[in-house]
């Protein structure tokens, strides 16, 4: 009897245990893997904007101080889509501040200049804008682009003439046609004086 019995038990438990309903257990998105999740498209525009807030978070690893590509990428996408989508809002600088800084981070430098002079032209009549001219020249000098460098650097100097920054952009426009040996030679001969 005990052996019926015991390979009947065991049928019936198998069979059971098939029957049970079962219990999909969820885990839990940690906040990293919920802010890739995020679809920019179906955001609104402070929705937009604290999304890039919290990308912006992400950007330095707090212990090794590297900058996180992802992040930097997701931030200058987030960064476009909210100039593409909302150009009117009142955040508007501040998200090309950060799109810019991003694209820098990863050497889309004419992607940085191209929404600089966006805020520039948005914002002429803003006394703080020369902070966004300064970073503009500086990439155009860094690309290497000595007249659109030049004229930056003059528009600055002829807008904003008691700006700290001038005096050093007087001297890079004395500078700004020399090549790496002519430049060499000036500074030995300043540092000679």
């Amino acid at each position: 009897m005990n052996k019926i019995l015991i390979p009947l038990f065991s049928l019936l438990l198998l069979f059971s245990c098939g029957n049970e309903p079962e219990t999909e257990t969820k885990k839990e998105l940690t906040p990293e893997e919920k802010l890739d999740q995020v679809n920019i498209d179906l955001l609104t525009e402070l929705e937009l904007y604290l999304y890039t807030e919290e990308v912006e978070k992400k950007l330095v690893d707090q212990e090794s101080l590297e900058v996180s590509k992802k992040y930097s990428i997701k931030l200058l996408e987030a960064s476009q889509k909210h100039i593409e989508k909302f150009p009117n809002s009142e955040n508007r600088r501040e998200i090309i501040r950060k799109g810019s800084r991003a694209a820098q981070g990863l050497n889309q430098d004419f992607e940085a200049i191209r929404m600089l002079d966006l805020t520039i032209v948005e914002n002429a009549q803003d006394s703080t804008i020369v902070e966004e001219m300064n970073v503009r020249a500086y990439l155009y000098d860094k690309i290497d682009d000595k007249e659109k460098a030049k004229a930056a650097y003059e528009e600055i100097v002829e807008k904003f003439p008691n700006h700290p920054s001038v005096a050093n952009h007087k001297e890079r426009l004395k500078t700004i046609h020399m090549s790496t040996e002519e430049l060499m030679e000036y500074f030995e001969k300043k540092n000679a004086e």
